[in-house]
């Protein structure tokens, strides 16, 4: 009963994600053909993030993934729909921002434990930072691929 009680959690957890996604997508007014792949980017990096998290415990390390993940499948996307990839960079990192983190940290400030905030606060910017991190790292790498591609094709 465990196994089947974890599966759907984790099911209930992706539609969250998912939605949590399309409805913040729609706030900011991302194209509607765009939304279902923002839905599907968001839920992805989500799923991919928390797998890495049970697997190797680093919340840094999964944030790295998850943000990688959304940089890849965001230039991959804005190429094949020629759209902006803010278009689906916007919504996707939604399901990975360290906003419990964020409100544990102002938390523990507020109750007047400042060194646990100070940790708690540290742990959410490296989160956020390795987020940012995986963004360019998987931008950069896919743009010096389609520039060799493109390179070769000139020759």
């Amino acid at each position: 009963m465990a196994g089947e009680h974890e599966v759907l959690h984790l099911l209930l957890l992706s539609v969250v994600a998912f939605a949590a996604t399309v409805c913040y997508a729609v706030l900011y007014q991302i194209p509607k053909k765009a939304l279902l792949l923002v839905g599907i980017v968001g839920l992805s990096a989500w799923l991919v993030q928390y797998l890495t998290l049970q697997v190797i415990e680093s919340p840094v390390f999964a944030a790295l993934v998850g943000g990688f993940l959304v940089g890849a499948f965001s230039e991959k996307l804005a190429r094949r729909m020629r759209m902006p990839v803010t278009v689906f960079v916007v919504g996707g990192i939604v399901p990975l921002v360290p906003g419990s983190s964020a409100m544990a940290t102002m938390r523990e400030f507020v109750m007047g434990d400042y060194l646990e905030g100070l940790s708690r606060g540290t742990l959410t910017l490296l989160i956020a930072s390795a987020i940012s991190a995986g963004l360019v790292l998987a931008g950069s790498l896919l743009r010096l691929d389609w520039r060799g591609k493109r390179a070769g094709k000139s020759r």
